[in-house]
């Protein structure tokens, strides 16, 4: 994110802080400061991000609400049960969100932990319980509408600039890294280049979650979006398997000169794909290999790699240059239509990406477990500031249920409210005392207000700048009228300090987990996904099938990313074998259709063998022997040699050259 738009950001945010502040004094709410909290927890550099947090800020802060004021008062006068309701309803809106991966998912945490909040705060008065929940409505809503307002209208950043850019820096990074795989052959490159794919594909993916909440102008785009998911994806797997195809023919010998000259030529025509400024200078289809006419007969083994290089060429250049088109009809905001692009657009269902059930799940209970512990704690010493303690510890579990290791976040959360003490504390005792009336006080407080909404406008700093802020405001929990009082302020910091405490050592015994063993259980994942897909006997869409498993290869290579250097291949993880593997089969199940009688059955063969290695790969044992799998693929060859012409033919013979190659080594050994 540029300077300027940086500094407008922090602008617009510290404003809708500030006015925040302002209605909840005038309207005499009971904890003002919270509408400061809203705002800042709302606040995203893009204003269709800030648009569906706030729509699913209200109706999660609602739906909290609303199960305390069930919960409260037939349990109220039996704490022990109204501690473990609490829990368990703060676990299961846990373990439900981190199970959607889109803002829908911000709903329940809100629901969660708001509920936490109300129902604790209502113990000792329970029969001011609907006056509590109607004032955190209330708050939330105030600092909600401010920033979608702020963030709307002053200095808007939406979602079409941010995509854009995302873009441009993906064209240029794509055409030189597949320029340098193609010419260098360089297995390094391809490893490197394939996540920063998945980076882009994820911020595509969220982008396109935000689209709705922008204006009309921008709403068409999603099926673009969607589309150029589809085809990023594609785009690695390709480049993935001519690799690994001229490896195969360089062990039998030396590339040939017309394969060498093809490559140049790919690395060429992607480099003229990117420079491209509008789509009228945009190549035709002319972009297919006029080199592979030249490819001999697969009539040896040689051959059919040669042959599975130009037709992985061919597919790599038709989805570089839909790429490309798809980026520029965006950029133009112009109508797109299907016959431009070299494959059908993407289907208008939202894509899936990878959940992960057994860490939603570890995440709840330790969730519910870090707020029953606080609760017990609060019950037995009769801790006059336990409600807050067990608020704070509810919020540090809910914010943080899908990272690998929470407890390293909560212990950054728990620093940062120690250092916002002592400013707090200047502010409290040395400044406030001396202001007259709300202009002097948005002065005093508009200074680290910036620094905070500065800090939120950037991707690495979001975190401490969203920390930072709400221990700042919760430090002060500013009134209407000015009340200092010392020990008040120490007790209620201390809690707040000893609930992320609790969550914190909850959560190193439940979520701490070694991202290597995670890494592997997502690729088994991808796994059991590959293996369902071989048992298949109908057609596929193969991308959008791609964009779940490409998905799992950049949360694979986030884990492994410090890990050690043999770590993926003791583990028998090869992230884009798998997606190689997936392509292949979906080129099979959809051209299976076509096929005569002894096609199917030999093509079903293949799919058996494709669904038992990956069986075995699952239960860590030895899957089908070389023999087995090279005579299987022989006959499937054999059989498509005279099943299809032209075309089909060919796709068929790389597909299942492309399996031979995968499957006749280990599964352990990487490509």
């Amino acid at each position: 994110m540029p300077l300027p738009s940086r500094l407008s950001f922090a602008i617009a945010n510290s404003v809708a802080a500030l006015t925040a502040l302002w209605i909840a004094f005038a309207l005499d709410l009971q904890r003002p400061y919270w509408s400061t909290f809203a705002v800042f927890v709302v606040a995203k550099p893009l204003s269709g991000a800030v648009r569906s947090k706030a729509v699913f800020r209200l109706m999660g802060t609602l739906l909290g609400a609303g199960v305390a004021l069930l919960l409260v008062p037939p349990l109220v006068q039996a704490p022990p049960l109204l501690c473990v309701a609490i829990a368990c309803w703060v676990g299961f809106c846990v373990y439900v969100s981190s199970l959607d991966r889109t803002p829908r998912s911000y709903a329940l945490v809100l629901a969660g932990y708001t509920a936490a909040i109300v129902g604790f705060s209502a113990v000792n008065t329970p029969l001011s319980i609907f006056d509590i929940a109607v004032a955190r409505v209330e708050e939330n809503s105030i600092g909600i509408v401010c920033a979608a307002l702020a963030h709307s209208i002053f200095f808007p950043h939406n979602a079409t600039e941010e995509v854009s850019g995302v873009l441009r820096t993906a064209t240029d990074r794509a055409a030189g890294w597949i320029g340098t795989a193609l010419r260098g052959m360089d297995p390094a490159v391809e490893e490197m280049a394939a996540p920063r794919a998945a980076q882009v594909l994820d911020q595509l993916h969220a982008a396109t979650t935000f689209i709705v909440y922008e204006t009309s102008n921008v709403r068409r785009s999603g099926l673009l979006l969607a589309t150029l998911q589809d085809r990023l994806a594609l785009v690695p797997t390709h480049v993935s398997a001519i690799h690994q195809a001229a490896r195969a023919h360089t062990a039998l010998s030396p590339l040939p000169l017309r394969i060498i000259a093809a490559l140049d030529q790919a690395a060429a025509m992607v480099l003229q794909l990117r420079q491209a400024g509008s789509r009228e200078e945009l190549p035709t289809t002319a972009l297919r290999m006029a080199a592979r006419a030249d490819a001999p007969d697969p009539s040896t083994r040689a051959a059919e790699y040669e042959q599975a290089i130009f037709w992985h060429l061919d597919e790599l250049l038709a989805s570089c240059r839909d790429f490309c088109l798809l980026t520029l009809a965006l950029k133009e905001r112009a109508p797109l239509s299907a016959d431009e692009l070299a494959r059908p657009m993407a289907s208008a269902l939202p894509h899936r990406l990878h959940v992960d059930r057994a860490l939603a799940l570890l995440s709840g209970t330790a969730a519910a477990g870090a707020v029953l512990l606080v609760c017990l704690f609060w019950i037995a010493t009769a801790w006059p500031e336990g409600a807050i303690a067990a608020q704070f510890a509810a919020i540090g579990c809910s914010l943080f249920a899908t990272l690998d290791q929470p407890a390293k976040i909560l212990r950054s959360a728990i620093l940062a409210i120690l250092l916002a003490l002592p400013v707090g504390a200047a502010y409290e005792f040395a400044l406030l005392p001396a202001s007259d009336g709300f202009t002097s006080l948005a002065l005093l407080m508009l200074p680290p207000l910036l620094l905070f909404s500065y800090l939120q406008s950037g991707p690495r700093t979001e975190g401490a700048g969203l920390v930072l802020a709400i221990a700042f405001s919760g430090s002060l929990a500013l009134q209407p009228s000015f009340q200092s009082d010392f020990a008040a302020f120490l007790n209620s910091n201390a809690a707040e300090v000893c609930g992320l405490i609790v969550a914190a050592l909850v959560n190193v015994i439940f979520r701490t987990i070694d991202p290597a063993w995670n890494a592997w259980r997502i690729s088994r994942a991808g796994w059991r996904s590959l293996r369902e897909l071989a048992r298949r006997r109908l057609p596929v869409d193969v991308s959008a099938w791609m964009v779940p498993m490409f998905d799992r290869l950049g949360l694979v290579a986030q884990r492994l990313g410090n890990a050690a250097p043999n770590t993926a291949h003791a583990r028998g993880i090869d992230a884009l074998r798998d997606l190689r593997t997936g392509l292949n089969v979906g080129r099979l199940l959809n051209l299976r259709p076509a096929a005569d009688a002894r096609a199917q059955a030999a093509l079903d063969e293949v799919l058996e063998l494709v669904a038992a290695s990956f069986s075995a790969r699952l239960r860590q044992n030895a899957g089908p022997d070389d023999t087995r799998i090279d005579a299987t693929i022989q006959r499937a060859l054999e059989a498509a040699a005279s099943a299809w012409v032209g075309e089909s033919r060919l796709a068929a013979a790389s597909a299942l050259t492309g399996l031979r190659l995968d499957l006749s080594r280990p599964l352990d050994q990487p490509a």
